[in-house]
């Protein structure tokens, strides 16, 4: 098996030597060896590792959940990793799709406003009709979320 230097891992990866350091420092991945000087050596099992983190930072997974995904990996079976994967993936769609249903909500009230701000007279003090105090007539506060912290 062909071995690799951070440089060419990091190359080959898409991840900088500092992220891969970092990975290191957080057991997420290890280099396979070291040389004689101590310079970490990368093999093609540790390319497929990070390109499997790789694809999951693409799906939105927090370090914790790539972390336990890895650890799924070690198994060298695809099952273990397929049902976690699975689980974390729905559970990131129907949050983006909450998100989604909140901004397009949002987005109806920006038009809404938007539209009232144009046809209010520019002239005389702010009051309920010019659309900078109040909403327009039936409109509903969407209240924004933020992405849930990590679990």
């Amino acid at each position: 098996m062909r071995t690799y230097t951070i440089g060419e891992a990091a190359e080959r990866s898409g991840f900088s030597p500092s992220a891969l350091r970092y990975y290191e420092g957080i057991g997420l991945v290890t280099p396979s060896a070291r040389t004689g000087a101590g310079y970490r050596l990368y093999d093609d099992d540790d390319l497929a590792r990070l390109s499997f983190v790789a694809r999951a930072k693409q799906l939105g997974c927090t370090l914790e959940e790539i972390t336990d995904l890895a650890d799924a990996w070690d198994s060298n079976e695809c099952a273990p990793i397929k049902h976690r994967l699975r689980a974390v993936v729905a559970a990131k769609l129907a949050d983006t799709e909450a998100r989604i249903a909140e901004l397009t909500t949002f987005a109806s009230e920006l038009r809404a406003t938007a539209k009232t701000l144009e046809s209010a007279p520019l002239d005389g003090p702010c009051d309920d009709s010019c659309g900078c105090v109040h909403g327009p007539k039936g409109a509903v506060a969407v209240p924004l979320t933020t992405k849930k912290a990590a679990r």
